[in-house]
């Protein structure tokens, strides 16, 4: 990363809005994808490996963020683009630590800030899950189920204080200073606020989007093995520090949809609207659609078009023309992708088999600097990691192969995309 602060995308030449929506990530953009994930192999340390340049090779080496041993990773990006992560360590008590990377070092090598310790609400043993997003300030908000009751806990980044302050100014046509009252930004007493319950509890997973105003949506799923519900929880402004300002949890499954056999993922489309699949009756996608963007209500539930075999899991990115594309893998470890080719009619691809997976586990889609998406697999037999491509932005062609990122080791994991890669020579 370079040490520049960036308050905004850097650009290459030929880049483009999709559907020209001001809310939706830039094609092309100077980024890298890199993965961050805990190593059994290496005493339960968070490494990370990345490409070596935008839309380059990855370099097939990983290094080792912190020393300290952890169980469960979310991954993200802050403000300025850097990659962050928050972690549970693998400690009696446990804690929750937050990095995220530092400065370029000499030379071009990468360095990550000491972790921050950021504690563990009061009676909470730990999260089973950890997630985190950027919220509409920019901000940085992290999200952790209690594995023991279901609850959701709460923590983020304290917005800048307001604080009154003098200045002397020159007036115009004058040669005598005056003295003026402003009010400027200032930091914070405390970069976080305190861990705070979501009312509710008996939820196991979630998923953590931004709609198109950037507002936060949680999307979870009960952990009712039997019949697991899904329920949606919206922010309704833009910096929301109580929870007040969400709407609490609102069951969205129906008769319809199914109860939920995978985590939702939750993408937007290039008219603005945030869009659920998961996997639902009868073992196929189905999808669920905002009324309007930035709405808290839901459409009817709709089948995702049909695959031959029972599915288990779904992803969900945008291509580089700001539609979605979705990859699903079935029972027999059957891969297929589906791509949206009109949002208004809500037109598909329909699904097209584009591979065979290597095992189940965590999988993960992201777009290159170029916008050609890459899908991630990790392999529960190994705890490995394999990815396949799209040949080029917009192609329904996907490499034959599959490239090994790890053999064995990484039992959770996380794809971001690096807003502050290496400078080139």
């Amino acid at each position: 990363m370079s040490d520049a602060v960036r308050t905004e995308l850097d650009l290459v030449e030929g880049a483009f809005l999709p559907s020209g929506e001001p809310g939706l990530t830039p094609f092309a953009e100077l980024s890298r994808l890199m993965l961050v994930g805990i190593d059994a192999n290496q005493d339960n340390h968070i490494l990370w490996t990345a490409q070596s340049m935008p839309n380059g090779p990855w370099s097939g080496a990983f290094a080792t963020v912190s020393d300290n041993a952890y169980l469960v990773l979310g991954t993200g990006l802050t403000m300025d683009g850097r990659v962050a992560m928050a972690a549970l360590t693998d400690a009696s008590p446990a804690t929750v630590h937050y990095i995220d990377e530092a400065p370029q070092a000499p030379g071009g090598e990468q360095r990550w800030n000491v972790p921050v310790d950021l504690g563990l609400p009061e009676g909470v043993e730990g999260f089973a899950q950890i997630a985190m997003q950027r919220d509409a300030d920019g901000r940085i908000e992290i999200f952790g189920v209690d594995g023991e009751t279901g609850s959701v806990w709460w923590k983020y980044q304290n917005p800048d204080k307001i604080v009154d302050t003098t200045e002397e100014v020159i007036p115009p046509g004058s040669a005598t200073p005056m003295t003026v009252n402003v009010k400027v930004s200032a930091p914070p007493d405390s970069p976080w606020g305190d861990w705070i319950q979501l009312p509710g509890s008996g939820l196991a997973r979630m998923t953590v989007a931004n709609d198109i105003n950037s507002r936060l949506t949680l999307v979870a799923t009960s952990d009712n093995p039997d019949a697991t519900e899904v329920f949606v929880n919206a922010q309704t402004e833009d910096r929301v520090l109580e929870t007040s300002g969400w709407t609490g949890w609102i069951r969205i499954d129906d008769a319809a949809s199914g109860t939920a056999g995978s985590l939702p993922t939750a993408v937007l489309d290039p008219e603005g609207f945030l869009n659920i699949f998961m996997v639902g009756a009868a073992s196929q996608v189905v999808q669920t659609r905002q009324t309007e963007p930035a709405k808290t209500t839901w459409s009817q539930w709709h089948q995702v078009s049909i695959i031959n075999a029972a599915v288990v899991n779904v992803t969900s990115a945008f291509d580089s023309n700001g539609n979605i594309v979705l990859v699903a893998l079935d029972e027999n470890l059957g891969l297929y992708a589906n791509y949206q080719t009109d949002v208004q009619t809500q037109t598909w691809s329909g699904w097209q088999r584009i591979g065979t997976a290597p095992d189940f586990g965590v999988v993960a889609m992201d777009y290159n600097a170029d916008g050609a998406l890459s899908y991630f697999q990790g392999e529960t037999t190994t705890n490995g990691v394999k990815f396949i491509s799209q040949m080029a932005p917009g192609s329904t062609h996907w490499s034959a192969g599959w490239t090994t990122l790890a053999d064995n080791g990484i039992f959770t994991y996380g794809i971001v995309r690096d807003l502050t890669p290496p400078e080139q020579d």
